[in-house]
């Protein structure tokens, strides 16, 4: 009996041991296995890093194995070692030419390009926008508006409500409105460019025949901001070509009391208030901080007259 029971624990010690030696040589094959994958894995990590710096490396050179040139960098080199930046000769151009003449090219320029544009081939006028707008001016400066006394004397009222319609025809109409919608985007520059060369006076030559007279200016300033007609006429507009026009005609009133010819004595203190305070809340104007200056330094005029 107890033989038995001895051989029985003498098998189990054997078939113990050859278990461990089993669930050795197992856990010594994986580990193998394991450090070969690792090494394989690493070894193609190195492979793919030292790869992808040679392209990198290759994508900034050229091919004659110059860096290439970031698109920053390429904007500010030249053709030529030490030659001047694109731009810097036409600006010097530019400084050379005379104020006056570049006043009236921008002018004509502006005119050249209108007779390109497609609404206003449509009108059919029947010649250059240019000419057209010199019979305009022409027509509006025989007979201009008068841009006061509307309370005084009704016929003043009525002449003025009527007094576009009767100067100017349908196709002239057609004209402005077209240009004041499709040209909404250009609008505060070229404005400016017109109101200078309005301005400009008897200090540049007309050369294209076309600019009226200080006093005309003035007249129709007055009229589209101190009449019924005329203000009527403004808010029939989109708020900027109203705004714009507003703000300029200000200006030539402004620029009328200043040289002692407001003749009607138009008082723009309460427009100004007015058109300030529009403009503070419109900031699709590009350049609103300019007329809010501008305007201040009106309103301050204003206050010491008084």
């Amino acid at each position: 009996m107890g033989k038995h029971k001895k051989k029985r624990v003498f098998w189990w010690v054997i078939i113990l041991v050859l278990l461990a030696v089993l669930l050795g040589y197992v856990l010594k094959k994986e580990l193998a296995h394991n450090h070969a994958v690792s090494k394989t894995q690493s070894t193609e990590r190195q492979a793919t890093q030292g790869s992808t710096a040679e392209k990198s490396l290759s994508e900034t050179t050229s091919q004659e194995g110059m860096p290439k040139a970031t698109p920053g960098q390429m904007e500010g080199m030249s053709s030529t070692p030490g030659s001047p930046q694109p731009g810097s000769l036409s600006s010097q151009k530019k400084k050379n030419v005379d104020y006056c003449t570049q006043l009236e090219n921008d002018v004509k320029d502006f005119f050249a390009y209108l007779d390109t544009k497609p609404y206003v081939q449509h009108l059919d006028l029947g010649e250059p926008v240019l000419n057209h707008v010199k019979d305009m001016v022409k027509r509006l400066s025989a007979h201009p508006p008068i841009p006061a006394g509307e309370g005084i004397d009704p016929r003043i009222l009525t002449r003025n409500i009527y007094h576009l319609y009767r100067t100017l025809g349908l196709k002239d109409i057609r004209l402005v409105k077209e240009i004041l919608t499709n040209e909404k985007d250009s609008l505060e520059i070229n404005l400016e460019i017109f109101y200078r060369w309005l301005m400009a006076g008897n200090r540049c030559p007309d050369g294209l025949g076309l600019r009226p007279s200080f006093e005309v200016v003035y007249k129709y300033a007055g009229f589209l901001i101190n009449t019924i007609g005329g203000r009527a006429c403004l808010y029939r507009r989109p708020n900027l070509a109203r705004l714009l026009v507003t703000y300029y005609c200000i200006l030539v009133v402004y620029e009328a009391d200043i040289r002692g010819l407001n003749n009607y004595g138009i008082d723009i203190y309460p427009l100004v208030i007015s058109l300030k305070n529009e403009i503070s809340h419109y900031h699709d104007l590009e350049f609103q901080s300019d007329y809010l200056d501008k305007l201040t330094r009106i309103e301050s005029y204003y206050i010491e007259k008084r």
